[in-house]
């Protein structure tokens, strides 16, 4: 009996699996691995193209101004310092008086050289009148010919040694005359490195004192910059430049006068000098300048610098190919704040992604957002007005 009842149960139950085998085969709802994937979503990117402008870039480069001349001057003849003329500050002229050496030794010793030269003359023409007589009596035969040579010699002797006296005067007077400094240009007197009573010696020996005063010569100052090398190709002489120097309430004109062929191997920059005139000294050697050379226009592309991504040497940025992206690496150069210009990497014409988020990558799917062209306020109206 009990055997017969669960034969039954056991048949229903084989069938009802039977059953609901059967109605999952039939039914018409798709596997889940059988949906197709859902397709990327575009990211939302604002563009802008890439601008040809003509550009002048001009180059910026910072120094020191310093004086056309700076000369360490001393007196040409050494001594004991008589007086000293001048002041630190003082401006003075050219040939104007600095200091003086003591002048008793080259006075007496061009008071010997006069005597040794008036001497000399006297024998000079007491010799050339003995050598007129030996030769009129050599014409009358009544003198030898050796005499003849003896009076031409002796007058020859004397001759010399009148010119040799002669240039003994003249080196003590002007010795005499060196005991005077004088100013060698217009100028400005910034060190005095002497005082009355002290040894000067033009020597440079150990024991004495070489240079006495320091002159300046300010009527031109020059802005000594250092340029990067990388700016160097697009300087030339004569370029106008703007210089802005501490102190001075105004730029003032200059220009590109000297550039120097050596580049300094470790800072990377070459010597720039820009002259500019200092009437009445109104611009100090030493101060900081900064010049601002103004380039010939060329043509560049422009871009934002919202487009940029990435510093040193991985900067890149995004440009729009359909409804895509590629990410390019660029080289750039600053014009502004706001914009950069692009060297290498963007051709003009080309969109470029401006604030490409930190999720965007070379290849994904964008759609462009549009542009706010909404006008801004009427020329001459305040903010806000209504």
């Amino acid at each position: 009996m009990l055997d017969a009842v669960w034969k039954r149960n056991a048949a229903r139950a084989a069938g009802l699996c039977a059953a609901i085998l059967a109605l999952a085969g039939c039914s018409s709802e798709p596997k889940p691995e059988d949906a197709p994937a859902a397709a990327p979503r575009a990211i939302e990117v604002q563009a802008a193209p890439a601008r040809a402008e003509q550009l002048s870039l001009p180059v910026r480069a910072s120094g020191t101004v310093a004086a056309m001349q700076t000369s360490n001057v001393t007196a040409l003849v050494e001594g004991p310092v008589d007086r000293v003329f001048v002041r630190v500050g003082d401006r003075v002229s050219k040939g104007q008086p600095l200091l003086r050496i003591r002048q008793a030794d080259y006075q007496r010793r061009a008071s010997e050289a006069e005597a040794a030269v008036r001497l000399a003359e006297a024998e000079a023409v007491q010799t050339e009148r003995a050598y007129q007589r030996v030769r009129e009596l050599k014409a009358s035969g009544f003198a030898p010919a050796a005499r003849l040579d003896e009076a031409e010699a002796a007058r020859d002797v004397a001759r010399a040694r009148r010119d040799q006296a002669r240039a003994a005067l003249a080196t003590a007077q002007q010795a005499l005359a060196d005991t005077v400094l004088r100013a060698p240009y217009d100028g400005v007197v910034t060190q005095r490195m002497v005082d009355e009573g002290m040894f000067l010696n033009s020597r440079f020996s150990m024991g004495g004192q070489s240079a006495a005063l320091q002159l300046q010569e300010l009527r031109v100052v020059a802005a000594i910059v250092a340029v990067p090398e990388a700016r160097v190709a697009d300087l030339r002489k004569g370029q106008p430049a703007r210089l802005f120097i501490t102190g001075q309430p105004e730029p003032l004109p200059s220009e590109v006068y000297i550039i120097n062929d050596f580049i300094d191997p470790k800072a990377r920059t070459v010597e720039v000098r820009l002259p500019v005139r200092n009437p009445g000294y109104a611009i100090n050697s030493g101060v900081s300048v900064v010049a601002e050379i103004i380039t010939d226009p060329v043509e560049a592309i422009i871009v934002p610098r919202r487009a940029l991504r990435g510093d040193g040497a991985n900067v890149h940025l995004f440009v729009l190919a359909g409804d895509t992206v590629r990410r390019r690496a660029v080289k750039t150069v600053d014009v502004d704040l706001d914009r950069v210009r692009i060297l290498e990497g963007v051709a003009a014409g080309e969109k470029v992604v401006l604030d490409p988020p930190a999720t965007l990558a070379d290849g994904a799917k964008v759609r462009v957002r549009a542009t706010d062209a909404r006008p801004g306020p009427a020329a001459g109206s305040a903010p806000g007005a209504r």
